[in-house]
């Protein structure tokens, strides 16, 4: 499954999410908003305003939620 993950510096929610994909071993792509202005343009086309932007092929979220990336990716 690719999983991309927008992100900014300085970001509690971002740094908790990749820390959790990383804990379960799920690849992902980190694109950082404020390192590459492409990646913010492709963060304003999922029509989220709050990071991270977590994006599969099959689903988009925003905000870190243990639940649902539970649901997708699996538990610790």
């Amino acid at each position: 499954m690719e999983v991309s993950l927008y992100t900014k510096n300085n970001c509690g929610m971002c740094k908790n999410t990749k820390r959790y994909l990383k804990m379960v071993g799920v690849p992902f792509v980190e694109k950082n908003i404020e390192e590459n202005e492409t990646y913010m343009d492709e963060a304003r086309e999922t029509g989220f305003t709050t990071l991270p932007i977590i994006k599969t092929a099959e689903d988009v979220f925003s905000g870190h939620q243990p639940d649902k990336l539970e649901a997708l990716f699996g538990s610790l």
